[in-house]
């Protein structure tokens, strides 16, 4: 921990090195010769989001309110600090079903009728799988009541019959379905609330003999922190969900696009706009990032083929490109900047061999507020994503 504390303040202080000028108080953008960047082939003029409104962005707009105000597994343990996988989207509908131990995927939209929209976050004990404990939270909203509870009943049912358990009470919350599988290991629990749908799964897969104990008061704090944020929570109504905003100060057009070969198996495109707190549970290490976004003060993230931070002000950019280049250290080494754009910080895998697909060429840039963040299947595809997205936040400014 002290050598990342370093390492952090080391990072911090050569960026505001390079990037200072202007009156001490602030930090201004670097004069950048747009005309000499090299954007390869990459589009560089901002998009009109509203042109790929589809009949299903209501929901996915709605499930990202959710997201805003539930907890994260590490907000009701610390202990579950990481998230392992790569581009998670936690996003629910009936096109992107929850995921759900021993239910598949296609089974999802009959058991969970009256989806109006979901959010789903994960987290695990350590970083490399199988070694700890891990737990996926969902929470679905339903078009009622009655809805909601059909569906967890439903839900819990055809777990049960495709993997039958233990039958588990959660204390606090009497209403709950959970089974314990000793075959898997897993403790499934579904909880109806009003026009909700809490489910939380957690697995010891290493402890011998597992002791449920903690399982069940993971679960039990998890019930509780969920209806107690909900409140916080105010529906869209079923009706406005179409009206809801694609973007918000035009970020997510000036994000780089989704490439053909970025887009996910099932062909959903991942593109979307995060309130920071919305944003947390796709980072790797969330608990780190909630500190960054605090003190950089992000409001806004735009994931689309690239990743776009909008901070507080210019100077909160050092601080945050610091930190997000820290949380992924051990893998990198530092490389070159891009040509003619001398203030991005890149970096190249530490050892081809061993970690060239967790770790590929990345590149940090910053304008203005905004931090930026891209990376290529090589360092010349980095180094040309980084000028176009420079490209894109500039463009017209």
């Amino acid at each position: 921990m002290r050598f990342r504390n370093s390492l952090y303040a080391i990072i911090a202080v050569a960026l505001a090195a390079s990037t200072a000028c202007g009156d001490s108080k602030d930090t201004t953008t670097p004069t950048i010769d747009i005309s000499k960047l090299d954007s390869g082939n990459y589009p560089t003029t901002p998009r009109d989001m509203e042109s790929t409104r589809t009949t299903d962005s209501g929901a996915n707009l709605e499930s990202v309110r959710i997201g805003n105000s539930v907890p994260l597994p590490f907000e009701i343990d610390g202990k579950f600090a990481f998230q392992r996988l790569a581009s998670v989207d936690g996003r629910t509908t009936l096109k992107s079903p929850a995921t759900m131990t021993s239910i598949a995927s296609k089974e999802f939209p009959d058991l969970a009728q009256g989806l109006v929209a979901g959010w789903e976050s994960s987290g695990e004990r350590r970083k490399n799988p199988w070694v700890g404990s891990s737990v996926i939270i969902d929470t679905l909203r339903f078009s009622d009541a009655t809805k909601a509870e059909t569906a967890a009943r439903r839900l819990a049912n055809r777990q049960a019959e495709v993997d039958p358990g233990e039958t588990v009470t959660i204390p606090g919350h009497p209403s709950a379905r959970a089974k314990w599988s000793p075959v898997k290991r897993t403790l499934d629990s579904f909880l109806a609330h009003d026009s909700m749908l809490l489910y939380v799964y957690i697995t010891d897969p290493v402890s011998e003999p597992v002791d449920t104990a903690p399982l069940i008061a993971f679960t039990q704090a998890a019930f509780t922190k969920s209806i107690e944020a909900l409140k916080n929570y105010s529906p869209t109504p079923i009706e406005q969900l179409g009206s809801l905003p694609l973007d918000t100060d035009g970020l997510l057009g000036r994000t780089l696009p989704l490439e053909d070969r970025q887009m996910s198996i099932s062909g959903i495109d991942r593109t979307r706009l995060m309130t920071a707190r919305s944003a947390l549970p796709s980072e790797t290490f969330p608990a780190l990032s909630k500190a960054a976004f605090d003190d950089a003060g992000v409001d806004l993230v735009a994931y689309s083929g690239e990743k776009v931070f909008r901070t507080r002000d210019v100077s909160s950019t050092v601080r945050l490109i610091a930190a997000l280049i820290d949380q992924r250290s051990d893998g990198y080494r530092s490389i070159d900047a891009p040509p003619n754009l001398p203030d991005a910080k890149c970096f190249d895998t530490k050892d081809k061999k061993t970690s060239e697909l967790s770790y590929p060429p990345v590149c940090y840039l910053a304008y203005d507020r905004y931090v930026a963040k891209v990376q290529g299947t090589n360092v010349q595809e980095a180094y040309q994503k980084a000028a176009a997205q420079y490209k894109l936040l500039a463009y017209g400014r």
